[in-house]
């Protein structure tokens, strides 16, 4: 996720003594080298930190977290594109920064459109990540977090199929997408509406509004 270069980041965070975020460091990436140099130097820089390689684990810490800023990989097994951060982002209440060797101008507007907070090229310096996280921790103290609930375009599609009673077999094959990534917006769903089991989800979508596609 980051290049060698850390570049004596910690004196650089310290001096400029932006004021740290409410909760951990998140950061996501499926490349455990790079994962675990990055929380090194996140780490070093003042900041606590968690990793994770897996998305879905991802996910479910972010649902319960206290505001904070939320590193992540663009490509990640079993999720496509920008859906994982467009989940992060759907959560209202965290700063979202992707770190991702596929940056264009499209994919970056697409991103901002969506709610991310920054874009940076992989590798990318260690400076330049604590950068970023700076300026996230900033923007969560002067913009308190929205509660509303709002799902991403993947998961109205799939919670209008789980109302319907389709099973994930079924939503996976209609979508064209796998079973694991359909669990993936599936755990999204009973965590934002707080469903404890697949009977309470259907009921809870139905009661927001959703009807089956």
């Amino acid at each position: 996720m980051m290049s060698e270069d850390r570049v004596s980041v910690r004196a650089v965070s310290l001096e400029r003594g932006t004021a740290r975020p409410v909760g951990e460091i998140a950061v996501i990436d499926d490349d455990r080298a790079l994962l675990e140099l990055t929380l090194m130097a996140v780490r070093d820089s003042g900041y606590r930190a968690i990793g994770f390689s897996d998305p879905l684990d991802a996910l479910m810490w972010a649902s319960d977290a206290d505001p904070t800023c939320i590193v992540a990989d663009l490509k990640m097994p079993g999720v496509e594109g920008l859906d994982l951060v467009a989940a992060f982002c759907a959560l209202n209440r965290h700063a979202v920064i992707i770190v991702s060797a596929f940056v264009d101008v499209r994919m970056t507007v697409d991103a901002m459109r969506l709610g991310v907070d920054n874009v940076l090229p992989k590798p990318t310096t260690g400076e330049s990540l604590i950068r970023a996280i700076e300026q996230g921790a900033a923007a969560l103290q002067v913009a308190p977090p929205r509660e509303e609930l709002t799902f991403t375009r993947r998961e109205s599609q799939v919670a209008e199929m789980l109302v319907g009673g389709m099973t994930t077999k079924q939503i996976a094959q209609s979508l064209s997408l796998s079973p694991r990534t359909v669990e993936f917006f599936r755990a999204s769903l009973l965590r934002k509406t707080q469903s404890p089991n697949s009977a309470a989800l259907a009921s809870a979508l139905t009661r927001i509004g959703f009807r089956a596609s």
